[in-house]
């Protein structure tokens, strides 16, 4: 995941307007691929939010099992969603105060259970039952590497906008690299003592809940509880925020032209905040909490995301050879003009004589040294590697998940070449 993670990095440093992936694939394969990439990952976002809906009525349900039963949830998906259509609309300011608390306060609860949970632990035992292989099956080992990278996505947002961020070449490629890095180490350490504390037997609540109720007891439990309930709520905040800036970005860009576009660019008169765009991610993503669990919503954002990743990681290809085809060019026009200026007699001695080639040296001496230096050959080699994951990652997805993802694609293709009709027409 780091390769992919650095490879959005460096093209943060390469292009620093805001739009994160729908700049990058405009700038590598122009409007059309720029509009599906936009497309598929607003729903891709979309379906996270629907995802994280289902998260936070699981851990709801513990107080209130009635939310995760029957018409109990439906209404309480319904609620959900229109608390955050209005919150974004109408309380937008508290709301981006409140989210820098809510991080530092859900936080708290996970650290002091990870500090006393292996203060308790007997790791001679836990180590000694680590050291037992147990190899599963192939299959699930692949569906749990996808359902895992479902907590790693979401780094991308950071570029989302780099135009509004301090100094996006050094700032953004190192908050990348750290957060990630971080998130791993943080899940690597609940896992663990998740699997030493109360084992591979399936839990009756929440997975995190079990644990927190064996380290602290019922009070611990519901401290938990309570502290998974606001995490997601912030993360649906969050989502909602950045998703619907996102089609009213594309919006302003003219990626979403007529009517559309000009409904979906539109300011609230009153609140400032593009309300429609609000809206409609909000239905959006209410319908498809409706419709399914959260497994089957969290695998299907993770393949459209994958895709998006991918394509980002071949336009960062394209931008690293670009100049080393320049640079092969120019040299064969300075070679070329060399010739053209050489007297018959000094052909006759040409294993003489010596081209000047110091434009091509200086290339390689500067940027183009990718091939001379083995740091910069590593660098060209990441985003191979990050293109495997992506392509091991997107082949581990379901059959369902294809589909999704396919429907998506045709009804981007269809409204993208409908806009650019009625454009050329008009």
């Amino acid at each position: 995941m780091l390769a992919i993670v650095w490879c959005f990095g460096q093209l943060a440093t390469l292009y620093q307007e805001t739009g994160g992936p729908v700049v990058y694939a405009q700038k590598g394969f122009g409007d059309a691929a720029a509009f599906q990439t936009g497309f598929i990952y607003y729903l891709a976002r979309a379906t996270a939010i629907a995802a994280n809906m289902h998260v936070l009525l699981l851990y709801a349900g513990y107080v209130w099992p009635e939310l995760n039963a029957g018409i109990g949830k439906s209404f309480a998906i319904i609620a959900l969603t229109t608390a955050l259509i209005v919150v974004n609309i109408v309380g937008l300011k508290a709301a981006m105060r409140s989210l820098d608390t809510i991080s530092v306060l859900k936080l708290l609860p996970f650290v002091a259970l990870i500090a006393v949970g292996y203060w308790q632990l007997d790791f001679s035992t836990a180590l000694a039952r680590s050291s037992e292989t147990v190899v599963p099956a192939f299959d699930t080992i692949s569906a749990g590497a996808l359902l895992t990278l479902y907590a790693f996505i979401g780094f991308e947002t950071v570029v989302v906008t780099s135009g509004e961020t301090s100094s996006p070449k050094k700032t953004i490629p190192r908050a990348l690299m750290l957060t990630v890095s971080g998130i791993a180490i943080f899940y690597f350490c609940v896992q663990w003592l998740y699997w030493h504390t109360v084992g591979p037997a399936e839990p009756d609540s929440a997975p995190l809940i079990a644990l927190a109720n064996m380290i602290f007891g019922e009070t611990g439990a519901l401290i938990m509880t309570l502290t998974a309930v606001v995490s997601v709520a912030g993360n649906l905040l969050a989502n909602m925020i950045s998703t619907s800036r996102l089609t009213f970005s594309m919006a302003q860009q003219s990626l979403i032209p007529g009517k559309l576009g000009q409904k979906l660019g539109e300011i609230h008169a009153s609140f400032a905040t593009p309300a429609v765009s609000i809206s409609i991610l909000g239905i959006f993503a209410g319908a498809m909490a409706l419709s399914g669990s959260f497994v089957w919503l969290a695998i299907s954002s993770v393949l459209a995301r994958l895709v998006v990743y991918a394509v980002c990681v071949v336009v960062l290809m394209k931008a690293q050879r670009a100049p080393l085809q320049r640079a092969l060019l120019q040299g064969a026009r300075l070679q070329g003009t060399h010739l053209k200026g050489t007297s018959l007699q000094s052909a006759s001695s040409q294993s003489s004589f010596q081209p000047d080639t110091s434009e091509k040296n200086a290339y390689f001496n500067g940027s183009a040294s990718a091939l001379a230096s083995p740091v910069n050959l590593f660098r060209r080699l990441i985003p191979f590697v990050a293109l495997a994951v992506c392509a091991w990652s997107i082949a581990q997805s379901s059959t369902n998940a294809w589909l999704f993802l396919l429907g998506e694609l045709v009804v981007g293709a269809l409204l993208y070449f409908a806009q650019s009709n009625k454009i050329s027409k008009g």
